[in-house]
């Protein structure tokens, strides 16, 4: 579990680099990881099919990545307060979508690399890294 002050660093990053521009960082973020892990789109029907290069102009893609970046604000301001367990209540609709905890966990494990270089700092990316175990653990 991360410590309060972990906790404080990812939330205080957040707060200044991605609350207010969640569809911008949200976009990026799965960019980033699809450049990565390409056959992970695939997950995703409504825009499974569309280039990389055409990912930010597609309607379904930003809704996607919207909707999960503000669900994520809501995990990482309870985090250390029931954020886990806000992540476990996902898994039963994801596990319909044949989406277990292993792509949880490489997305986890990606995060603190992508906070580092959207403004998150060295301890950030230590918090990240923590709390990211922990949320992975609770997508079972």
């Amino acid at each position: 579990m991360p410590s309060a002050a972990e906790i404080a660093s990812i939330q205080a990053h957040w707060n200044a680099n991605v609350s207010a521009n969640k569809q911008a960082v949200g976009n990026a973020l799965f960019q980033q990881y699809f450049a990565k892990y390409p056959a992970d789109q695939a997950k995703f029907k409504k825009f499974a099919g569309v280039a990389a290069g055409d990912l930010a102009g597609n309607a379904a893609f930003n809704a996607q990545t919207l909707t999960t970046m503000t669900f994520l604000e809501k995990v990482v301001m309870a985090c250390g307060n029931g954020g886990a367990e806000m992540m476990a209540a996902q898994m039963p609709a994801h596990h319909g979508w044949g989406v277990d905890q292993s792509y949880f966990k490489k997305m986890f494990d990606f995060i603190p690399g992508f906070m580092a270089e959207n403004g998150g700092d060295a301890a950030c990316v230590a918090a990240w890294t923590v709390a990211g175990a922990e949320l992975t653990a609770a997508c079972k």
